[in-house]
């Protein structure tokens, strides 16, 4: 199914998962690539200065992308803009939509 927002991506994700190995006897998680060079469109929709003594500056963001993305609540995404900046996010809660997954992302930065 052609997606009509596809033309709004101006970005690229990397989706990385956790998951339990066992190396040595011992079960601990490790991150692991699910998708790289990813089209998406990241979008700013709000900002929180919050804590003391060291202030952190809370982001409130959404991550757009087609369905055919493997996205999971908890996901870490390393965001490429078009700029060539990089954002690192963790995923919260995806909603998938007639095209797209409309994704609430968390990016905690210090001041």
């Amino acid at each position: 199914m052609l997606n009509p927002y596809e033309v709004m991506y101006d970005a690229r994700m990397t989706v990385q998962r956790w998951r339990e190995v066992e190396k040595g006897g011992y079960v601990r998680n490790e991150l692991f690539t699910v998708g790289e060079n990813i089209l998406c469109r990241y979008s700013s929709s709000g900002q929180a200065a919050v804590g003391t003594p060291n202030p952190s500056i809370q982001n409130s963001h959404t991550l757009f992308c087609g369905l055919e993305a493997d996205v999971q609540e908890g996901d870490r995404i390393t965001v490429t803009m078009h700029t060539g900046k990089t954002v690192d996010l963790t995923l919260g809660e995806c909603h998938p939509y007639a095209y797209q997954w409309q994704c609430e992302v968390k990016r905690d930065d210090n001041a």
